[in-house]
């Protein structure tokens, strides 16, 4: 398994995204590019520092919480 499949990774992701949240937007990430902007950070081409600010944009960071960490 790669590290970009681990749990650790998904938990890193998670808590960078959690601390990115009430500060101010850095970054704005346009509809178009969420899912394939997800799909780079689920496979860790994303550094830790640039995640945490995509994670700035609310409307992603929600969006990003519905798709891949809610409960099914």
């Amino acid at each position: 398994m790669s590290y970009a499949n681990s749990e650790n990774h998904k938990r890193n992701v998670r808590t960078l995204a959690e601390g990115a949240r009430g500060k101010k937007v850095t970054r704005k990430v346009d509809t178009w590019e969420y899912k394939s902007l997800a799909e780079c950070i689920r496979s860790d081409q994303v550094p830790a520092e640039e995640i945490a600010e995509i994670f700035t944009d609310k409307a992603y960071y929600n969006w990003y919480k519905k798709t891949y960490w809610s409960n099914k």
